[in-house]
Formats: C-alpha cells, sequence, structure tokens
C-alpha cells in the first residue's frame, strides 16, 4: 500500500517496515534483525515510528486487523505495545511522526471514515518526552488528502495539509497545536479515492517542497518566517517516482532507467532531464525490468545516499555525491523484505541568511542588506533582471544608488549556501529631477 512509508526524526535509527533496524551508531548503518515475536505483526504494516534520543523505538503505529469481525482499525502503540489510540478506519491516506526540538512528540495522520470512503479528516497527536498521549486535535470540516509534511523550524514543528483547494499550515509546538496559515491552491490529482503513487520531499532550508502524485510534480515554496505556501510550478512526469535532495541541497537526486541521476540545484527547477549533472549506474535486475517507484532513496544520518530496490536483498550505500567522487558500500540481510526509508524532517545547519531594510527607499537614501550567518559571505541578486553579486564581511551592507527593483537569489557564507526568501525585493524610486518655475517677464 502506497502510504505504507515508516517515519522517523533525524539523528536517530530507523525502523524499517519488515522488522529491521537501520542503526546509525556505525557508517555506512548496521542493519539489525529483530524478533518479529516483540510486536506480532505489527512489522509488515508498520506506516509510522518515533524512537527517543536514544535511538530506542518510543511509539509506532500501523493497521491492525481483526480476523474475527474482518474489519481493520488504525492503533499507535508505546515501545511497550500498550495501545494508546485506536482509530476504526480502513483507509489511512498517509501517516508522519516528528519529535520536537525542545522535546515531546507529534503523530498527524490522514484516515478515511469506515462509513464513507470518499471523506478523510486530519488527526493530530501529541505526546510527551516518555511517549504518553497529551492532547489530540482532530480537523474534520473537509476532505483532507494523502499530503502532510512535517518541516523543523527552530523551536517548533510546522505541519502542512491539504484540503478542499487549500494548503493549511499549523504550528505545533509545546504549547499545543494551532492553524498558523490558510493559502488558497488547487492542486489537481492529490484528491484521489483510492491509493495514490505519491512522494513528497523537501529542501533542508525549508524553502521549498517538492510533492508528487501519479505523474504529476507540485513544487512549492514555502514561507519559514508566516507558513505562507505557493505553488511556484506544476509539470508532468513520471521520473520523480524516487527522489530526494543531496544532504546539503547541492543536487536534487531522482532514479531513472535503472541510474540514480543528479541535477544542480537551484529554486526555478527547471532541469533538463536529459541533461543530468550527475549519472551512476545502479544495479539491475536479472530480467532488466526498469521500475523506478521499486527503489527506495533517503539520507542517512550520516549524510551518505542510502537506495534500496524492493527486491533486493541489500542496501546501496553511496558516498561523496556532492564532491563527485562518490563510493559505494553494501549492507545485506535476509531481513529486507518490502523495506521502506523514513521520510525525515532534515534539519540543517545553515544559517546563512540576507534581507533588505526596506522594500522600497528614494533615490539617495541607503538601501542596506542585513546579513547572519558566517563570514565572508557572497549575495546574488538582480537588478531590473540583471544578475549580479557582491562581497562582503560585514554584517550590512549598504547596495548602489542605483534606480530599480532589486531581488535577493541566493547567499553563500563561509560554511553553505541558501536559496532562503524573506524580504528579498526592494526598490529604489528613479532620481526625479528638481522642477524650478521660471519667472516670466
Amino acid at each position: 500500500m502506497c502510504f505504507t512509508k515508516s517515519n522517523a526524526q533525524e539523528y536517530n535509527n530507523w525502523l524499517l517496515s519488515g522488522g529491521a533496524v537501520l542503526s546509525f551508531d556505525t557508517s555506512p548503518a548496521t542493519l539489525i534483525c529483530n524478533d518479529k515475536d516483540n510486536h506480532s505483526n505489527a512489522y509488515n504494516n508498520y506506516t509510522v515510528s518515533l524512537s527517543d534520543d536514544n535511538g530506542d523505538l518510543i511509539l509506532y503505529g500501523f493497521l491492525e486487523s481483526d480476523e474475527n469481525t474482518n474489519q481493520s482499525t488504525y492503533v499507535i502503540k508505546s515501545a511497550d505495545a500498550r495501545s494508546l489510540i485506536t482509530i476504526p478506519s480502513p483507509n489511512p491516506r498517509n501517516v508522519i511522526g516528528c519529535k520536537l526540538p525542545l522535546g515531546g512528540y507529534y503523530i498527524a495522520g490522514v484516515f478515511t471514515n469506515t462509513n464513507d470512503p470518499f471523506y478523510s479528516a486530519l488527526y493530530i497527536y501529541k505526546f510527551d518526552n516518555n511517549g504518553n498521549l497529551d492532547r489530540e486535535y482532530i480537523y474534520d470540516e473537509g476532505h483532507y488528502c494523502f499530503f502532510i509534511d512535517f518541516v523543523r523550524i527552530d523551536d517548533f514543528i510546522a505541519l502542512i495539509a491539504y484540503r478542499n483547494n487549500q494548503i493549511e499550515t499549523y504550528k505545533l509546538s509545546a504549547n499545543g497545536c494551532f492553524l498558523w496559515n490558510t493559502s488558497e491552491i488547487k492542486l489537481d490529482k492529490f484528491i484521489a479515492i483510492g491509493p495514490t503513487l505519491f512522494d513528497v520531499e523537501h529542501s533542508s532550508d525549508n524553502t521549498q517542497i517538492i510533492a508528487t502524485a501519479f505523474d504529476v510534480v507540485f513544487v512549492l515554496n514555502f514561507n519559514e518566517y508566516n507558513g505562507e505556501v505557493t505553488l511556484y510550478r506544476r509539470f508532468e512526469s513520471n521520473k520523480f517516482r524516487t527522489m530526494s535532495f543531496s544532504p546539503t541541497n547541492r543536487y536534487f537526486l531522482i532514479v531513472d532507467d535503472v541510474k540514480l541521476k543528479g541535477f544542480r540545484y537551484d529554486k526555478d527547477f527547471d532541469f533538463v532531464l536529459d541533461n543530468p549533472d550527475i549519472i551512476y549506474d545502479l544495479p539491475k535486475n536479472d530480467n532488466n525490468v526498469v521500475c523506478n517507484h521499486c527503489w527506495e532513496m533517503a539520507v542517512g544520518v550520516d549524510g551518505k545516499i542510502y537506495l534500496h530496490h524492493q527486491n533486493y536483498d541489500y542496501i546501496l550505500v553511496l558516498d561523496g555525491i556532492e564532491s563527485g567522487s562518490i563510493t559505494e558500500e553494501i549492507i545485506q540481510s535476509e531481513c529486507l523484505n518490502l523495506t521502506f526509508f523514513p521520510r525525515i524532517p532534515r534539519i540543517s545547519d545553515c544559517k546563512a541568511s540576507a534581507h533588505f531594510d526596506n522594500v522600497s527607499v528614494c533615490y539617495g537614501e541607503p538601501l542596506n542588506v542585513m546579513l547572519s550567518g558566517t563570514a565572508p559571505f557572497e549575495v546574488f541578486y538582480t537588478l531590473n533582471g540583471e544578475a549580479k553579486s557582491f562581497k562582503t564581511d560585514n554584517m550590512e551592507y549598504q547596495m548602489p544608488n542605483i534606480s530599480g527593483k532589486y531581488i535577493i537569489t541566493k547567499i553563500k557564507d563561509n560554511k553553505c549556501e541558501t536559496l532562503k526568501h524573506y524580504n528579498n525585493t526592494a526598490i529604489i524610486a528613479p532620481n526625479f529631477k528638481t522642477v524650478k518655475i521660471m519667472e516670466k517677464n
């Protein structure tokens, strides 16, 4: 089932849907086969799992079937198999989980109604540091779809969900769940009744979210300062069934035609698919059948790329993707059977940012760029559409006194580069000559 993807927080071990644990105490990670009797048949149906700061399982959820009634319910349990939540729903659309930056956990899911498969609601559950249920929030005023995503922002988590031609952004914090922003957007292909082939990824700097449904790709811009989501691009392609950003967002990666392909990433997302910057041959099936969506791909805690084909008994680990010198390692185990990697809210260590101190100034007045991060800086911008840049060691830089529209497009500091676009547009008004009144004789 398409939604069966385990979800975990970053910097912890991955609990895979087949019952194995990918432990990042080593690099590459070590695969541990657990005793399946510990958690009944849940291992074959994991849709969400969360671990504590030590990497030990603390919460997990799965679809449980009752052989006597032939009905299914979604259950969320503690590590000792205590049932915390039971939701009568035969068809969960998607379930994701995360740990709050300051402690505590959230699990969010979209569940269909037992009596009405055309209707689905958003359920959000808050847990304390020990995994005990604290609060629940149920939003049942619209038909929600599979598109839900967590984004880490400083001391809280943003939850993004879609329903009835609008995207809702919620703030999840230690104080509870609050609706943050609503954006009117129509995403066709996102409201479907049956199982949907989908994937959701976002850049580690939180500025863009890539969501696919069937063979349609949506590129969404996310503003982490106000929670607004805008649709930047929509196009049709079947080449984005398996995708991921590289560890520092330098490349956007896809699996296509039994190859790992990487494209130099920028916010325009206008890659020439026939001309990738990286091509790496992946192992083929014995029957040479091409199946892009049969692959799983994710960035590990150690910064390496982890790939798994559902018919293979090993995980392929690639290092050096961004340096151009790729090395390959193999993790082999009989535990690997229909394994899904976590969809992790990645944390960005990049603190570089740049914004204007004013949106409009008169000619002759200063227009400053305020910088943060680790100097030296290089800021890329356009002036009336013409690409320009400047370098500085200071945290404040005064733009040249030239009339026109300025747009900051990218910033580099001593550690990283980012595409953050908060207050990135400003105007210096034209230089109007002083009118002189001539005295008539």
